[in-house]
């Protein structure tokens, strides 16, 4: 009896332990924002929508102050880009509604600046149902992510890949912080299921005042080219094996 007594104690404590430690992978998918002024061999380019995809993975870890509220934190590689596209027409006869001559081409200039990187996500984590694990758990998050690029960026033109000495790596942007918001999972065995979504800031290109980048030579008025990325995974939280 005594046995038994201390086993549904222990039970009982880990079904409500506010501590939760796993791991997760997944898809990302990132594309560009904030290009209004920018012009591609004279033409003003559009965004490839979830331009990047790429894989994720790392570790998080959660701590519940109630059975409604808690804390959250992840760290976890990923890469993060952004392509701009602009398509061009050559051969067109203006004097007859813009239609085209026969020798007509038509022809796309592209831009893609890309990195692999460590990025570190921390949020409020709300439980609209409670936590109750016998019964699952919905998750609902919003925070802030950090990311730490762990290789030289990438710049490509037109597909092809473009060298950057100092001057040209000192313009690009540092993706520093992004603002988040998600929504997860997690079933009573373990399992865990997300999505998240962050909106990069603060990604202006390091330019003198008044100069242009030089890192794309058929580009003008690239001040800025931030982020944005939207994340699905799937984890498991290796704390349900103590319940």
């Amino acid at each position: 009896m005594a046995g038994l007594f201390a086993c549904a104690a222990f039970n009982a404590q880990a079904e409500v332990d506010p501590f939760s430690w796993g791991a997760k992978i997944g898809l990302s998918l990132s594309f560009a924002r904030g290009y209004d002024e920018v012009q591609i061999q004279g033409t003003k380019p559009t965004g490839k929508f979830l331009d990047t995809p790429w894989g994720h993975g790392g570790l998080y870890a959660e701590y519940a102050f109630s059975d409604y509220v808690g804390v959250g934190l992840e760290v976890g590689y990923m890469k993060l880009g952004s392509t701009l596209e602009a398509k061009t027409t050559t051969g067109v006869n203006k004097g007859e509604g813009e239609k085209k001559d026969a020798n007509a081409t038509d022809s796309t200039s592209s831009i893609v600046v890309a990195s692999h990187g460590i990025a570190i996500p921390v949020h409020l984590q709300f439980y609209p149902l409670g936590r109750e694990e016998e019964s699952g758990i919905l998750k609902v998050n919003v925070g802030l992510t950090t990311y730490v690029p762990v290789t030289a960026p990438i710049c490509t033109q037109d597909g092809t890949k473009v060298p950057l000495d100092d001057t040209k790596k000192k313009e690009l942007p540092s993706y520093t912080l992004a603002v988040h918001g998600g929504v997860g999972y997690e079933f009573p065995f373990g399992l865990a299921i997300d999505a998240k979504y962050a909106f990069g800031l603060f990604e202006k290109l390091n330019l003198e005042e008044g100069e242009e980048q030089t890192i794309f030579n058929n580009v003008t008025g690239l001040k800025s080219l931030s982020t944005q990325h939207l994340t699905l995974g799937v984890g498991f939280n290796f704390m349900s094996l103590l319940t």
